[in-house]
């Protein structure tokens, strides 16, 4: 029965991951606005009080994962703003180009 409830919530998780997915796709970025780094980690410690930069690549700074962003009940409007800040999905987690 547990290994039965663990599935759903998988599946679960799945479909959240694919609206995450589709808001970002969907959502105009706003490349004007200032601090979108700082705003988007400000965003992603709502939920994850302990999270920051967890590595960085040539042009590319990597933070949350985004299933634990899920699992830790990020909204739909903040998925949004993170979405207009021009943050993306790279690798299972959000990522931002420096």
């Amino acid at each position: 029965m547990f290994y039965a409830f663990a599935d759903v919530n998988k599946r679960r998780n799945k479909t959240t991951l694919e609206r995450f997915e589709e808001i970002f796709d969907n959502t105009e970025s706003d490349h004007k606005r200032q601090s979108k780094i700082f705003k988007g980690l400000e965003i992603i410690r709502k939920y994850l009080p302990d999270a920051d930069i967890e590595a960085a690549e040539h042009d590319i700074i990597y933070a949350a994962d985004v299933d634990e962003l899920i699992e830790a009940g990020i909204t739909e409007d903040d998925v949004k703003e993170l979405a207009k800040l021009t943050w993306h999905i790279d690798e299972d987690a959000l990522a931002h180009f420096a």
